[in-house]
């Protein structure tokens, strides 16, 4: 008799009480770049939290996929993420839903019209990002998420 291996979902934990500063969630597998724009956002007075998307051993699955839900996300006034994400594409699509914390989604400016169809309210910024890219694009993500939807 063969077991199968659990599968279970990353546990990404939630965040310390609010003390006033906005909320920015940052996932990218590369924990370099994970690094690089979680510095540049503390620098621009947010509270950071990381999601490298992925358990070393490769079995984990992200919870907002799978369940709909994660306390990062749900806590977060704007997440960073990235196409290099695993499942990244569903990942956008998911955080990319109306109503949903604003999303700022970094791939290579050939495949923008592909993701702009799976989250049309998410801010795309080419690779590779600059810092004043990253700022801006987070900047222009709340802003927009800010804006009443125009009456049908």
């Amino acid at each position: 008799m063969f077991r199968r291996r659990k599968q279970h979902t990353i546990e990404t934990g939630d965040w310390p009480a609010r003390e006033g500063r906005k909320r920015a969630l940052v996932e990218n597998p590369d924990s370099a770049q994970l690094w690089a724009y979680a510095e540049v956002l503390r620098e621009a007075g947010y509270d950071v939290a990381t999601c490298t998307g992925e358990h070393p051993e490769g079995d984990d699955r992200c919870p907002l996929i799978e369940t709909g839900h994660c306390g990062l996300v749900e806590g977060a006034d704007v997440v960073v993420s990235t196409c290099s994400v695993h499942r990244g594409d569903k990942l956008l699509a998911v955080l990319g839903t109306k109503g949903s914390t604003p999303v700022v989604f970094e791939a290579p400016q050939p495949d923008f019209e592909r993701y702009a169809h799976l989250a049309e309210g998410a801010t795309l910024i080419p690779t590779p990002v600059t810092e004043q890219g990253l700022l801006d694009a987070v900047a222009r993500a709340q802003s927009e998420a800010a804006q009443p939807e125009a009456p049908r």
